[in-house]
């Protein structure tokens, strides 16, 4: 066997296990958010987000995003969110987007990706998420004093 067949052979060997290393779900620098951190804001005093308070404080977000009160982000409006949304979490936010292609973001749009976050982590479906399903796999904060 050739030398020239052999590396090529090996290099891309090389790669292709370097490459299925990487564990996705491991976060990387300080750019990650976690999916929880979008419904924090959201939380009671125990930490614990439910259905209902989700839905009130969206209501509420949207309305003073919708500074005409016409039921309707249009563009300057998503714009601003969208700005806003940046600077909180970078790159892990998601952008309003008109997804019904009719000129405006209604409330769904806009509550559509909360909504969904929430759903995909309340995996026992009662409505509520405590702080370990907020954040999975996070300890939880050392409340005994030294």
């Amino acid at each position: 066997m050739k030398p020239e067949p052999f590396l090529l052979i090996a290099a891309s060997v090389v790669l292709l296990v370097s490459a299925c290393s990487h564990n996705p779900s491991v976060p990387v620098g300080d750019e990650w958010h976690p999916p929880g951190e979008l419904l924090e804001r959201y939380a009671d005093k125990n930490g614990v987000v439910t259905r209902a308070a989700i839905e009130a404080g969206l209501r509420a977000d949207f309305a003073a995003a919708d500074r005409d009160h016409d039921g309707c982000l249009d563009a300057e409006e998503a714009r601003a969110v969208n700005e806003e949304r940046w600077k909180e979490a970078a790159s892990a936010s998601s952008p309003l987007i008109d997804f019904l292609h009719n000129g405006c973001i209604d409330f769904d749009e806009y509550a559509a990706e909360p909504r969904s976050v929430f759903e995909q982590l309340d995996k026992d479906g009662d409505g509520r998420l405590t702080p370990n399903e907020l954040h999975p796999g996070r300890k939880p904060p050392n409340t005994t004093a030294p």
